[in-house]
C-alpha cells in the first residue's frame, strides 16, 4: 500500500524545482544563505519563476536566515525557487504528494 505523503528537505544552491516537478507540495519552511548583499528568493507555484506565492526576504548578507512561513503554504502545480547571485543556497522543508498517487 503506497504512502500518500513523504516529508523532505533539499538545499538548493541554484534556482529550481524542489522535489518532484509539478507535483502538490506543502512547504513548511525554509533557510536562506546570503553570501553578499540582500537576496529575497521567491517560491513559484509551477515549474518556473511565473508565479511567486510567496517571497522570504530580504534576507542580509553573512548570516543563516532559517523561518517557518507562519502557515505552510500549499503550491498545487509544484514549487520552483528563484534566487540571484547573492544567494549560496536555500533549504526549503516541505511535505510532498506521493508520487504514486
Amino acid at each position: 500500500m503506497p504512502v500518500p505523503y513523504s516529508c523532505g528537505a533539499q538545499r538548493l544552491v541554484l534556482s529550481g524545482v524542489v522535489s518532484d516537478s509539478g507535483k502538490p507540495i506543502l512547504v513548511c519552511g525554509y533557510g536562506v544563505e546570503a553570501a553578499a548583499g540582500v537576496t529575497t528568493p521567491y517560491f513559484c507555484n509551477g515549474t518556473t519563476n511565473a508565479s511567486p506565492l510567496f517571497v522570504a526576504g530580504p534576507n542580509t548578507a553573512s548570516m543563516g536566515n532559517t523561518s517557518d512561513m507562519g502557515l505552510p503554504v500549499m503550491f498545487p502545480s509544484g514549487c520552483y525557487v528563484s534566487f540571484d547571485t547573492n544567494t549560496t543556497a536555500v533549504s526549503v522543508f516541505y511535505v510532498l504528494q506521493s508520487v504514486t498517487s
